[in-house]
């Protein structure tokens, strides 16, 4: 399996795209994928993709579409040939580009030609196109330049929860005093962008820099604990079992090359 990506483009998505990414060479390949925090648009260029959701809702996703934060498992099966490429956006963007809410889309995956009907003609260009660096291309030439900047607060608190850090995030109360917001401002903002309420936020954030700090490899998993900002490791391993279904060492014996991703 071969994997390509690009952190914040040097162009002018780097507004609002955090990162291109291609995933591509696996046949008949079963994945889990643990939430990640990311609010993606994905276009399928392989084989078809089976999945199933929470609460064992199965379906088939469409060419091409949009998926918000995730709180919960997603177990994927492509029949055949998998290749994808994604754009990964920042949450405010979403309301700008496709006037929704980007909190209206946790947990739930929606069809791009549904939104804009045009999808339908850039996934036939991602198809003609024979590598990575020409999909950026095509998606630099079709993306609008947004030149209104967010509000400077909920860009900080967006660049914060997508930082490798937990500073700011110990707790709403931390949050709110970061980017000068009450924390009523703070819940009402984490429901907009995210889905979910502040302190949520505050435990998914803790949750993600968990996994990051497992695949570095070196800390035990108190450690990992105490890095990632939880109480203690009953807390950690409560908490890291809610968003995955797996406990943490179930998930370090089995994790692949890519966090967040186990291939079976």
């Amino acid at each position: 399996m071969i994997s390509n990506f690009i952190p914040r483009p040097s162009s002018h998505l780097s507004n609002y795209v955090m990162m291109l990414w291609e995933v591509y060479g696996g046949h008949n390949v079963k994945e889990v994928i643990l939430p990640q925090g990311a609010i993606e648009l994905v276009f399928n260029l392989g084989d078809e993709i089976t999945g199933i959701l929470p609460g064992d809702k199965s379906l088939n996703t469409p060419a091409c579409f949009i998926q918000g934060l995730n709180t919960n498992i997603i177990s994927v099966k492509y029949i055949g040939q998998q290749h994808l490429f994604g754009i990964r956006l920042m949450p405010s963007s979403v309301k700008k580009l496709y006037k929704i809410d980007s909190g209206e889309l946790k947990n739930i995956l929606v069809d791009l030609t549904l939104i804009k009907p045009q999808f339908m003609s850039l996934w036939h260009q991602l198809m003609e196109v024979k590598s990575f660096e020409k999909r950026v291309q095509v998606i630099e030439n079709e993306f609008p330049l947004i030149e209104k900047p967010d509000c400077l607060r909920t860009q900080k608190m967006c660049n914060m929860f997508f930082t490798n850090s937990i500073e700011g995030f110990e707790s709403v109360e931390a949050l709110s005093k970061s980017i000068h917001y009450s924390t009523r401002q703070v819940n009402r903002k984490a429901h907009s962008l995210f889905g979910i309420s502040g302190e949520e936020l505050t435990t998914y954030k803790k949750y993600l820099r968990s996994v990051n700090l497992i695949h570095a490899g070196n800390y035990t998993l108190s450690e990992v604990a105490y890095e990632a900002g939880f109480f203690d490791q009953a807390h950690f391993c409560r908490n890291f079992k809610m968003f995955s279904g797996i406990t943490a060492s179930e998930y370090n014996s089995c994790k692949s090359e890519s966090p967040f991703h186990i291939y079976t």
